[in-house]
């Protein structure tokens, strides 16, 4: 008998309470420990494959996330604490937080203001600079994949969906995966064109994430900002920014 999840629903010690968001290949449910010792925290986040997708690849795709996810640590990204098969259907734990930012923005837009958003840039961008550094291509930077908490005290990177990790093979730099997804209006030039996506490529994302940032608050873009959005998604990836490092270094000037 096919079992449906739904609010109500428990696994590994969680119940699912809220819906929190949906996508194409999955949905995330707010969950609560039923245990007086949760086995994470007592809220976690629980992203469930759809019963849909639950092809091989796609099966594979959802736990190479998991994998990929688990061994980063680092403030500015959300922890994930592992995979889960039970009752037919795959689930991933995760780090609960209130709202992606461009969910806040949209219901909480009295939160923001010019000094806060600067800071909120500045911490995603460090995220991102982190799994740069350890050899990781997002490849879906967007203002829904940056999640924070009210008090704006976090502000974390999400959805290792897409990502993929550099990989050294016979001394040759390869990558796990090729070109493809990524969010609408977010997706670098040479992507579309179905190139392999690089750091670069994640950098021409997280310029056109600022400038949605700024576009649905309605607030002037400071000099130095605008000269990050320019740089960061030029056409030719080889004039935007070398790195994250460079970006943020010109975002605290």
């Amino acid at each position: 008998m096919e079992i449906r999840i739904r609010q109500g629903y428990v696994v590994d010690g969680y119940v699912l309470e809220e819906m929190v968001g949906s996508g194409g290949f999955s949905t995330v449910y707010r969950a609560r420990s039923i245990d007086p010792v949760p086995k994470y925290h007592t809220l976690i986040a629980v992203k469930v494959l759809h019963p849909r997708r639950l092809d091989r690849w796609q099966i594979r795709r959802f736990v190479r996330e998991v994998k990929m996810a688990t061994v980063l640590e680092h403030p500015n990204i959300v922890k994930v604490f592992g995979v889960r098969h039970q009752d037919g259907n795959y689930f991933s734990f995760m780090e609960f937080l209130e709202a992606d930012l461009l969910k806040a923005i949209r219901t909480k837009p009295g939160l923001f203001n010019q000094e806060n958003i600067v800071e909120i840039i500045k911490k995603a961008g460090q995220g991102l600079e982190y799994i740069h550094r350890h050899g990781i291509i997002h490849k879906d930077v967007n203002p829904s994949n940056i999640l924070i908490s009210y008090s704006l005290d976090k502000i974390k990177i999400t959805d290792f969906g897409l990502a993929t990790k550099k990989v050294f093979f016979l001394h040759r730099l390869q990558m796990e995966s090729g070109p493809g997804g990524g969010t609408e209006g977010y997706v670098a030039p040479e992507r579309m064109k179905g190139l392999s996506a690089d750091i670069r490529s994640d950098i021409y994302s997280f310029g056109k994430t600022i400038q949605k940032i700024y576009s649905e608050l309605g607030f002037q873009i400071p000099e130095n900002v605008k000269y990050i959005i320019d740089i960061a998604t030029k056409p030719n990836s080889v004039e935007r920014f070398v790195d994250m490092r460079e970006l943020l270094y010109f975002l605290d000037r």
